[in-house]
């Protein structure tokens, strides 16, 4: 029988800590607690195990997108963070979100590699609900309507999480270690 890896468990851990660290932290005016927690799952992952080359070209996967999309949200005034006045860049603890949740798919998020319409359905769901909360936190605003900004997020997450799933299966294929999320040894 197949255990789990201490890597896995410290991803699940860290990624169950990262989102509510970003939006409250934001919310409550320490926005640097998402980065703090991002850089303990990242540090401890690599010191038990994990592959931390494959990691780190996923978590800048994550950035890249973050740079990409962050824009098209900020700009259309969809939403506004309260700690951020640029209308373009995303604060830091976005950053770190985007990080955290890209790693997650060879880890506590691998189950969704090989299920890519599920994989939509969880990006669609989860994308809008989760910044619903963001902005009854209040680490956001909703300029155009909460109903708008979680239909634009959930639309653009049903086609984030599957990229973000195949680019994970894909790296895990050209990786030497191929059982990094659950394995025979703890």
């Amino acid at each position: 029988m197949k255990q789990l890896t201490t890597p896995f468990l410290i991803n699940l851990i860290g990624f169950q800590l990262l989102w509510p660290a970003a939006v409250l932290g934001a919310a409550h005016g320490a926005p640097q607690l998402a980065w703090w927690v991002l850089v303990a799952m990242l540090v401890l992952m690599g010191l038990t195990g994990a592959d931390w080359k494959r990691d780190s070209g996923m978590v800048l996967a994550g950035f890249l997108v973050c740079a990409l999309l962050e824009p098209v949200w900020l700009g259309g005034g969809f939403i506004s963070y309260v700690d951020s006045s640029s209308e373009w860049v995303a604060p830091g603890w976005i950053w770190a979100l985007w990080g955290g949740f890209s790693v997650s798919f060879f880890y506590c998020l691998r189950w969704l590699q090989q299920r890519p319409i599920l994989a939509a359905v969880f990006g669609g769901v989860g994308g809008g609900l989760s910044v619903w909360m963001g902005v009854r936190l209040g680490a956001a605003e909703a300029p155009l309507g909460v109903l708008t900004l979680m239909l634009v997020y959930g639309g653009l997450w049903a086609f984030i999480v599957p990229l973000f799933a195949a680019l994970a299966r894909f790296l895990q294929s050209r990786s030497p270690r191929l059982d990094d999320g659950v394995g025979d040894n703890v």
